[in-house]
């Protein structure tokens, strides 16, 4: 076989070099600024206050702070939401919470809607909390009069804020686009079938966080969906359209060196926070919502932008009762 000259040969390197280097490689520790580099359908943004060396990070960030660099380093909200849209949905986090954990949420969902605000002003904003009729989801303890007071708080007053009882709300069967992975026909209620704009921002309790936030907001479909429930998961995916997703890694009942991730990349964001927190196996709903091209559901593709944080967010420790509790011999 002909060798090419070594000119020719370091030409035709340098030219694949960029492909190459697109294929990223998964460093499993640290997880930091740029740890993945491959093409994805949005950054992933991973915001954390361990690491104030890095310029321009404020020395001891609020949660806003964290939530408005996540936003910004995944891309920006902005490009995400129509500064006219009239009507934008926000869905909290549903996972049990203690008090501090529901304090330490509420913080995160105010501080997506001042981010809100300002790029749509003129939108009106609607927590929805609960779940449909037969959806069989609840509000967790305390949600439902937290939020109410938030939206009287003086900062968020003047806004247009509600808190809405998807209990309440009259629903209609909507079908799943290009055909569903459990069923076909889900009740959506109105509100979701008449806003701009979706947000999800769900707390972290395990590898399918964003993904089982949706839960509630479609009724029972017509059919058994429960026979497969990672279906279900992925049809509401894709019913609901979420234009961004921030998911809060803030501790279980005591601080925490807190994490925010965003990205309008909702998959990508539950693989990424699986993976932070050791997980391996990746659940089938991201898999499945991945071949639905949802999201990016393989972690070396996955993009990943923000504060180098080796180290600022551990996992939840046992409880006082847990520790305190006698242990078998």
């Amino acid at each position: 076989m002909r060798r090419l000259p070594v000119p020719v040969t370091l030409a035709l390197l340098l030219l694949a070099a960029p492909a190459i280097l697109r294929l990223g490689v998964w460093s499993p520790s640290p997880v930091g600024l740029d740890a993945v580099s491959a093409a994805t359908p949005a950054y992933v943004a991973v915001v954390g206050a361990g690491n104030t060396s890095v310029e321009g990070a404020p020395a001891s960030p609020s949660v806003e702070d964290l939530v408005r660099g996540a936003f910004h380093l995944s891309g920006g909200l902005h490009k995400a939401i129509d500064p006219t849209a009239r009507d934008v949905v926000i869905r909290p986090g549903h996972s049990p919470m203690g008090r501090r954990s529901l304090a330490q949420h509420l913080e995160v969902v105010r501080a997506v809607v001042v981010v809100l605000h300002d790029i749509a002003p003129d939108a009106r904003m609607s927590l929805l909390v609960g779940g449909t009729p037969g959806s069989g989801v609840q509000a967790p303890e305390g949600l439902v009069g937290a939020l109410r007071e938030l939206t009287h708080t003086r900062d968020l007053a003047s806004m247009r804020l509600r808190v809405v009882s998807l209990a309440q709300e009259e629903v209609e069967a909507l079908e799943v686009p290009d055909g569903g992975e459990a069923a076909q026909l889900y009740p959506l209620p109105i509100p979701l079938l008449e806003c701009d704009a979706v947000i999800n921002v769900a707390r972290y309790h395990g590898p399918l966080s964003a993904m089982t936030n949706l839960e509630g907001l479609a009724g029972p479909a017509e059919g058994d969906a429960t026979a497969d429930p990672a279906g279900r998961l992925v049809d509401l995916a894709l019913l609901l359209e979420v234009q961004y997703t921030v998911l809060d890694l803030l501790g279980r009942d005591h601080p925490r060196s807190p994490v925010v991730l965003a990205s309008a990349d909702g998959i990508a964001v539950d693989r990424l926070a699986g993976a932070f927190a050791g997980n391996d196996a990746v659940p089938s709903a991201l898999t499945r919502a991945g071949d639905r091209r949802l999201g990016m559901a393989v972690l070396a593709n996955i993009k990943v932008a923000g504060l180098d944080f080796p180290g600022t967010w551990v996992p939840d420790g046992p409880t006082e009762a847990e520790e305190t509790a006698p242990k078998a011999e």
